[in-house]
């Protein structure tokens, strides 16, 4: 008999014998669901997309597949059939792609999320949909003769489909780009995080590590994951000329966490300052080392752990900003890892501007800083606050000889 799968679905992560993780759609018994795991295998993987872009596609698909469960709609046999949803079905679905899943309001009495997602997000969901159901569609379509006079009727059927899947979505917004944070933001970012600062909000007991791995991301401009990635050996913190070795180590067995973080960037090694190796060696050596407080630490070398000593988690460095964001006032609320990313790369235009370095200079540096590909572009995107400050400058100039020109 076969097995009949039971909503609401959920995706969850399935780890191979080789240490390779991968996102996976399960239904309610936790059985691993059919026909959303076969597009994740075999469209999306053989795309190399990342385990972050793969699970973004399957928690979309599963939002269809819960909306299709509540109303008694059997997506597999609508596809396999090539009777695909009717206008009223797609509306349907479409609201249910434009809900925000979080909306509900937290517990600690900060206002509800809003009830609906941005636009963005809402038209990248109905793409990713529109490809999964089409896909199978496809599938369907293939299964057809080509000389039977029904296949041209079946692909207009699926064109009219994703046509009207994607019509009529708002247009994708550009503009409000990230920013780093201000001069005076980042001193009080610094002095929230030193170890007994009246302004640190963190238990007595975990100062060290956080200063360690905040500090490291504040001065490196290092990715959430190649933090958390770290190990002892890629630390190089003796001599005049302090370093750390950023390396990718995709899917490594001996990486215990549920979640693995990701370091998504090129490796290379990174120039660090004798106080940040102060810092990180008095959190190896004074605090990491100690049993007592960090017990289970000795058995893995990743350079920042949780109180058990296994190697900390994500959600733990999230939490850090979380803390930071709430108990320290004058800290923007967007304050996170990647913000603090975009900050570093405000301070080496300022540095690279100083230097007198040429446009194609900066760029190659700042490329293999941040583990870009040679020719990239990125880092537009990572310097809007230095670029509008330059901008600035550069009006006020124009309007005082503007001004001096008039007074002639």
């Amino acid at each position: 008999m076969m097995y009949v799968e039971n909503r609401p679905y959920r995706v969850g992560q399935m780890r191979l014998a080789t240490g390779e993780r991968l996102p996976a759609v399960y239904d309610s018994a936790g059985i691993l669901a059919r026909h959303p795991n076969l597009y994740g295998v075999l469209a999306l993987r053989s795309k190399e997309g990342s385990g972050g872009t793969i699970e973004a596609d399957l928690r979309a698909i599963v939002i269809a597949l819960n909306w299709a469960g509540a109303r008694g709609i059997d997506l597999e046999q609508r596809t396999s059939s090539l009777a695909m949803l009717n206008v009223l079905e797609i509306e349907d679905l479409r609201d249910s792609l434009r809900e925000n899943l979080r909306k509900r309001k937290k517990k600690d009495g900060q206002a509800a999320a809003p009830a609906i997602v941005q636009s963005n997000t809402y038209r990248t969901r109905c793409r990713m949909v529109t490809e999964y159901l089409a896909w199978h569609g496809m599938a369907a379509i293939q299964r057809i003769d080509v000389d039977n006079p029904k296949l041209p009727e079946a692909r207009h059927r699926l064109e009219l489909f994703e046509k009207a899947m994607l019509s009529g979505l708002p247009i994708a917004k550009t503009g409000g780009e990230r920013e780093g944070i201000g001069v005076e933001a980042q001193k009080l970012f610094l002095d929230a995080i030193t170890p007994g600062h009246s302004l640190n909000p963190f238990q007595a007991g975990h100062q060290h590590r956080n200063h360690a791995l905040l500090l490291l991301y504040y001065e490196t401009s290092a990715r959430r994951g190649e933090g958390l990635k770290l190990l002892g050996e890629d630390l190089m913190l003796e001599g005049p000329a302090p370093s750390v070795w950023i390396v990718r180590r995709p899917d490594d067995p001996k990486d215990t966490r549920g979640c693995e973080p990701r370091v998504k960037t090129l490796g290379r090694i990174v120039p660090i300052s004798l106080e940040l190796a102060r810092v990180l060696k008095l959190w190896i050596t004074g605090h990491r080392s100690d049993p007592a407080r960090y017990p289970g630490a000795k058995r893995h070398g990743y350079v920042f752990v949780s109180r058990t000593g296994d190697p900390l988690g994500i959600r733990t460095e999230n939490g850090m900003f979380d803390l930071l964001r709430k108990r320290v006032p004058g800290l923007p609320p967007e304050l996170t890892t990647h913000v603090l990313r975009h900050t570093g790369n405000d301070r080496f235009s300022a540095a690279a501007s100083k230097l007198g370095m040429t446009e194609a200079q900066e760029e190659q540096s700042r490329n293999y800083h941040m583990g870009w590909v040679k020719h990239s572009k990125q880092g537009a995107r990572y310097t809007v606050r230095h670029t509008r400050k330059r901008a600035a400058e550069v009006i006020d100039a124009v309007q005082r000889d503007s001004v001096g020109r008039a007074q002639q």
